[in-house]
């Protein structure tokens, strides 16, 4: 099985990057290998099969570098990743139906509010749902377009809203399904259910998919929330979920640091009710707000 693996590293810059990927292909052949160096851990990833993880920490390390394997890092390859969540969501929605009820979170209506004053007429919704935040949008007049994985989400969102909106089946991880520029994104809740990897894809897909002057809105659960550290740590801040999904959970610097790139204008924490039958409390969130100039 084909695996990605992570190393933290104190690479610098590009040119000292370059050195130690032409050193890792000459041992590694066929490999795939980049570097995030706008990651505070200067990231090294590294696509093989059955990626020999301490010969790779000693080849940096005989080269005069810091490596470090971040295991809490290493994923399936991106096929095998999708179709687990593709797993996880439909049957959540198979077992579950509505499974959040029929009313818009508290983030989507500030973020109606944002778009309205805005202007903003178009809106593109990864992690479309069944649509649940989708209505607020379409009552202000606003053409929606939304990205779901599920088969069963997506035919109770047809039977709601019949041809009123545009769903694409698909994963956030591929986006971009078209060339369309958007006047605002909105997503609530997707992102902090995203490996770090899959996360900073998405941020970017987002804001390439975003017009000039446009507005996209991200919704995270902050570590402040309540069910911070609730089951097993699987990463840093990450805890699993259920069968097989996990949280990632934010604070400001990590607000900062995944959107600072992408035009970030604020973030406020924002409260996101729980299940009323259940007696669960109020979830702590970030509402983020990024604008393309």
């Amino acid at each position: 099985m084909e695996r990605v693996e992570i190393f933290k590293t104190n690479v610098r810059d590009q040119q000292e990057a370059d050195l130690v990927t032409n050193l890792l292909l000459i041992n590694l052949a066929g490999s795939r290998i980049n570097f995030d160096l706008t990651d505070r851990e200067k990231i090294l990833r590294i696509e093989n099969l059955n990626v020999p993880t301490e010969k790779i920490t000693a080849l940096l390390e005989g080269a005069g570098f810091f490596c470090k394997l971040i295991p809490d890092r290493v994923c399936d390859a991106l096929e095998e990743s999708v179709q687990h969540m593709h797993d996880f969501w439909e049957s959540g929605f198979v077992n579950n139906q509505m499974m959040w009820g029929a009313a818009p979170t508290n983030s989507a209506k500030r973020a109606n509010h944002i778009f309205l004053q805005g202007g903003v007429r178009d809106v593109l919704i990864p992690g479309f749902g069944y649509g649940r935040n989708a209505s607020v949008f379409l009552n202000s007049g606003m053409r929606i377009t939304g990205i779901e994985i599920s088969e069963t989400a997506i035919k109770i969102a047809e039977q709601h809203f019949n041809a009123e909106v545009r769903i694409i089946h698909g994963s956030v991880t591929d986006m971009p399904f078209d060339e369309n520029l958007y006047e605002g994104i909105f997503c609530y809740g997707l992102l902090y259910l995203l490996n770090g990897e899959q996360r900073k894809k998405m941020v970017a897909d987002c804001y390439n998919q975003l017009k000039p002057g446009g507005t996209m809105i991200f919704s995270v659960i902050a570590k402040k929330s309540h069910n911070y550290g609730k089951g097993r740590e699987v990463a840093k801040d990450t805890f699993e979920i259920g069968k097989g999904g996990q949280l990632f959970f934010y604070d400001a610097a990590a607000v900062e640091g995944e959107f600072e790139a992408y035009g970030l204008r604020s973030y406020v924490e924002i409260a996101e009710p729980g299940s009323a039958s259940s007696h669960v409390p109020a979830f702590t969130f970030f509402f983020v707000e990024c604008r393309k100039d």
